[in-house]
């Protein structure tokens, strides 16, 4: 279960476009190969095995978002025909990595670009960045508005919004950013939205520890309650969550985000299904769906 990242497929003029979301196959969210969050649960398969990608988007700098090796393989799987969409600062960290600069996006929050059939517009995220402690901040986070345009008929275009990493509360209530997302893009086919604190204090759960009290990481981590409120806040009619037990610090930890998940539903009078219409669930690892859309 829970996969860091997505592979996106839309059928495009008879031709499949893939757009691949904060893809990670590192073994450790960490700038070292010994130390950091280590991952408990294997990548679907490897970058060599990846079909063709198009489109590769990023919501922020974190290492267990935008893992460098993975975006240089597919670089140099093809060369010529991937575009790099980045929240504002990221790009200098890619061009300095050998990524195109000439198909490197980076995008502010509300900016928008749009190739060929697809629009990505770049929507807010309360969150944080940084890959050490000299630059933290200095770079955007953002979630991400991914539609394929038709032209021809406006039914038939298809939109999914990507989250990326994000808190929901503030000091003055639910970040109201997430209604301004749906109020202006929505409704979404598919969200997909993080309902745990990832990699971040990993290391208490790997020490057999547990936090008792969320509300400390509330604004940059949304809890799983946070999260149906999200799906709602942005209209999205099925939604998936994410970020939950890859680098989870043991079975427990990411148990735990589930277990709550099921509970909050239940007090809702719903149950885990993100097929059905207005449903939210979780997928496992390397499973291959296919959204119910009208047609």
């Amino acid at each position: 279960m829970d996969p860091k990242g997505f592979l996106l497929e839309f059928m495009s003029a008879g031709q499949v476009i893939r757009v691949l979301c904060d893809p990670i196959f590192a073994d450790r969210a960490s700038p070292s190969k010994h130390l950091g969050p280590k991952r408990r649960l294997p990548p679907p398969c490897s970058v060599e095995e990846l079909p063709e990608i198009h489109f590769l988007v990023i919501s922020h700098n974190h290492y267990d978002h935008l893992d460098i090796e993975v975006l240089q393989a597919i670089h140099a799987r093809w060369p010529n025909t991937v575009h790099y969409l980045v929240p504002l600062g990221v790009s200098p960290l890619l061009a300095s990595q050998g990524l195109p600069e000439a198909r490197t996006h980076s995008l502010d929050w509300w900016e928008r670009k749009t190739i060929d059939d697809f629009e990505f517009v770049c929507t807010p995220a309360q969150h944080n960045s940084g890959r050490g402690i000299l630059d933290q901040g200095s770079t955007l986070r953002s979630s991400w508005v991914i539609r394929k345009c038709s032209s021809e008929d406006l039914s038939a275009s298809r939109s999914v919004w990507f989250a990326g990493d994000t808190g929901y509360q503030t000091a003055d209530g639910p970040c109201p950013a997430f209604q301004d997302i749906g109020n202006q893009y929505g409704p979404f086919d598919l969200a997909l939205i993080p309902i745990w604190r990832g990699a971040s204090l990993s290391f208490l759960a790997r020490a057999g520890l547990r936090l008792t009290d969320d509300d400390c990481l509330a604004t940059l981590h949304a809890t799983p309650e946070d999260a149906l409120q999200i799906q709602r806040d942005v209209k999205a009619r099925h939604a998936i969550g994410m970020h939950f037990a890859t680098f989870a610090g043991s079975k427990s930890e990411a148990r735990e985000p589930v277990i709550r998940l099921v509970k909050a539903l239940r007090d809702k009078g719903e149950i885990l299904d993100w097929k059905k219409e207005g449903g939210f669930g979780i997928v496992n690892i390397g499973e291959r769906h296919v959204i119910p859309v009208d047609i």
